[in-house]
């Protein structure tokens, strides 16, 4: 009985990144099937990612301000639009493209495109010289 529970036990700690994984998958399928219903109910894909940021921002700040408040580099405006820039194109864009393509494909279909984006950029990096 005790060698089954070690063996359990071994089984569990070598495969639990595996899990969390399917687990983490499994969540955000979820997430995506209550978003095609905010959807399918009214809601604007661009008011539900305004709406997002905005509550990530707020529950994000006292964090950022109490723990880095001395660590932060000084906010100049090249940097303050460089992060702008960032944040525009490369998470605001890609979100707000990602929740309107669920309004005309299943979520399914947006959570298996979702894992494409890693092999796609290494494609178009390839012949771009980046990789």
């Amino acid at each position: 009985m005790e060698q089954k529970m070690f063996d359990l036990l071994h089984a569990y700690r070598k495969f639990k990144p595996h899990m969390l994984m399917v687990l983490i998958h499994l969540c955000y399928t979820f997430g995506y099937f209550m978003i095609e219903a905010s959807f399918n109910h009214g809601m604007s894909p661009h008011v539900f990612v305004t709406y997002r940021y905005f509550v990530g921002g707020v529950v994000i700040f006292p964090f950022a301000y109490f723990f880095e408040r001395n660590v932060r580099p000084k906010l100049t405006f090249a940097l303050f639009l460089e992060i702008f820039v960032l944040s525009l194109l490369g998470v605001c864009l890609a979100v707000n493209m990602c929740f309107a393509s669920m309004k005309y494909t299943s979520p399914t279909f947006v959570a298996a495109m979702l894992n494409t984006i890693a092999s796609i950029t290494f494609i178009i990096a390839v012949p771009l010289r980046f990789a």
